[in-house]
C-alpha cells in the first residue's frame, strides 16, 4: 500500500541550490508525495509571523527531512548557537523523523580530511582547560582561522560534525553531475518510508490541580511557624523523600526548537547528612546508598562535602560514570540532602558536561514542589533528636 508522505525540502537559500530545491520539489510531487518548500508551499507570510518559528512548525508537520547542504552556512543566531538550517535538522531528529542529507562532495571530503580532526582536537583542549564545552560560536572562531576552504563558511564544518555525530549517513552531492533523483528517490521510498509523525497529547484535570495548588499553599505557609526538634522515623521519611522524585527527558533548549540529549530515571536513593563540627556525618540513608559514615567538609573528591562547602550556598548536581547516575545534592542550613538518579550506559562524562545546565533545568522543573518540601521540612529542624 502506498503511503503519501510530507517531505520538508531544507537547504541554505543560495543561488547554487535554487534549481536543486525547484526540480526535487517537483520529482517528490511526480511521485505522488507532498513536498513542502518555501518557494513553492508554505511561505511567505505575513510580517506578523516568525519566519523561523514557522520553518520549524513545517517540519514538525512532515514526515522527512530532505537536507542540502553546500558552501554557505545561512543565518546564525547567536541566542540559539545555531543557524535555521541546523535548528530544522534538530527537530527533525527531536522529532523522529526519517533524514535524508546530501553533502557537497568536496565539502564533505575536506570535512573528513581536515574539519573534523580541527574540531575535535579544540573541543578536547577546551574540556581539559574549562571542565566544560565550547559554544558553538567559539568553535566556528577557530575554525575561521583555520587553514580550511576559504569559499566554505565556517560553521558549515562545525554543521557536518553535528550530523556525523547523530550517526547519520550522508550522500555526495554534485552539483555539477545530476544523478536520476526520480529513480533514487521512488526506489528509496518504494523500500520503506513508511512516515508516521509523532502527536503529543496532554490532558489536564483543572479541579484536581485546583485542590492540590490550595493544600500546597497552606502547607508552605503553616511548615515555617513550627519548630522541628527531630525524626520519629527517618528511615520512613527519607523513603517518602525518594519516592516523591521522579526521572524525565533531558531536552536542550535552542530557543525555537527543544532536542531530547537522554533521560534520567526516577529517584534510587537518598541521603542525608548532618554537619558536627569539622565533618558531615550520614543521619539516614535509603535505596541503593553506599555513602560513608562522614566526610570532611575540606574533602574534594566527596559531592556531599563539595556541596556544603561551596561558596555560594546552591544546589549542586553531579554524575559518576562508573554507575551511570547523576546526584542532586540539595544544600541546607546544616545539612545536605542527596538523590540519587540513575541515567543509563548512554550517558558519559563528556555527555554530562555538555548537557550540565538541561540536567539541572530538568531535575529541578521536575521535581520543585518535592525539593521546596524537603527544604522546608529540614530547615525547621532546630536540632537533632
Amino acid at each position: 500500500m502506498f503511503t503519501k508522505a510530507k517531505i520538508f525540502i531544507s537547504s541554505v537559500a543560495q543561488d547554487s541550490l535554487k534549481q536543486l530545491r525547484e526540480s526535487m520539489w517537483d520529482i517528490l510531487r511526480d511521485l505522488g508525495h507532498e513536498p513542502m518548500l518555501f518557494e513553492r508551499n508554505f511561505g511567505a507570510w505575513d510580517s506578523h509571523t516568525n519566519p523561523v518559528q514557522k520553518c520549524i512548525e513545517c517540519v514538525r508537520e512532515s514526515d522527512a527531512l530532505l537536507l542540502f547542504i553546500s558552501n554557505k552556512a545561512g543565518t546564525f543566531y547567536e541566542r540559539s548557537q545555531r543557524t535555521v538550517t541546523h535548528m530544522e535538522l534538530i527537530e527533525a531528529c527531536a522529532k523522529r523523523k526519517t533524514v535524508l542529507v546530501f553533502v557537497d562532495r568536496m565539502v564533505k571530503a575536506e570535512y573528513f580530511a581536515k574539519a573534523k580532526w580541527i574540531i575535535e582536537e579544540y573541543v578536547e583542549s577546551y574540556k581539559a582547560e574549562t571542565s566544560s564545552f565550547p559554544k558553538a560560536s567559539d568553535i566556528v572562531a577557530v575554525l575561521s582561522r583555520a587553514d580550511l576552504s576559504p569559499n566554505v563558511d565556517p560553521y558549515v564544518w562545525f554543521f557536518l560534525h553535528d550530523i556525523v555525530g547523530r550517526g547519520i549517513y550522508f550522500e555526495d552531492l554534485n552539483l555539477a553531475v545530476a544523478p536520476d533523483w526520480k529513480m533514487y528517490f521512488s526506489d528509496l521510498l518504494r523500500r520503506g518510508l513508511q512516515l508516521m509523525p509523532f502527536k503529543d497529547a496532554i490532558e489536564t484535570n483543572e479541579r484536581q490541580l485546583d485542590q492540590y495548588d490550595h493544600f500546597y499553599d497552606i502547607l508552605t505557609s503553616a511548615i515555617p511557624s513550627l519548630d522541628i526538634t527531630g525524626f520519629r522515623n527517618l528511615k520512613a521519611l527519607l523513603k517518602s523523600f525518594q519516592r516523591s522524585v521522579t526521572g524525565d527527558v533531558v531536552e536542550h533548549d535552542y530557543g525555537y526548537v527543544k532536542e531530547p540529549v537522554g533521560s534520567f530515571g526516577d529517584c534510587s536513593a537518598v541521603t542525608l547528612y548532618e554537619l558536627q563540627e569539622d565533618r558531615l556525618v550520614v543521619r539516614g540513608k535509603t535505596g541503593t546508598a553506599i555513602g560513608e559514615d562522614y566526610y570532611l567538609l575540606d574533602n574534594k573528591d566527596s559531592f556531599i562535602a563539595l556541596t556544603y562547602s561551596n561558596p555560594e550556598p546552591n544546589d549542586q548536581v553531579f554524575f559518576k560514570e562508573s554507575n551511570c547516575t547523576f546526584y542532586y545534592c540539595l544544600r541546607l542550613p546544616k545539612h545536605v540532602m542527596t538523590f540519587h538518579l540513575p541515567c543509563g550506559p548512554d550517558w558519559n562524562t563528556d555527555k554530562f558536561m555538555a548537557s550540565k545546565d538541561s540536567v539541572i533545568r530538568v531535575i529541578i522543573d521536575k521535581n520543585a514542589l518535592a525539593f521546596d518540601f524537603v527544604r522546608m521540612l529540614i530547615g525547621a529542624m532546630q536540632h537533632g533528636d
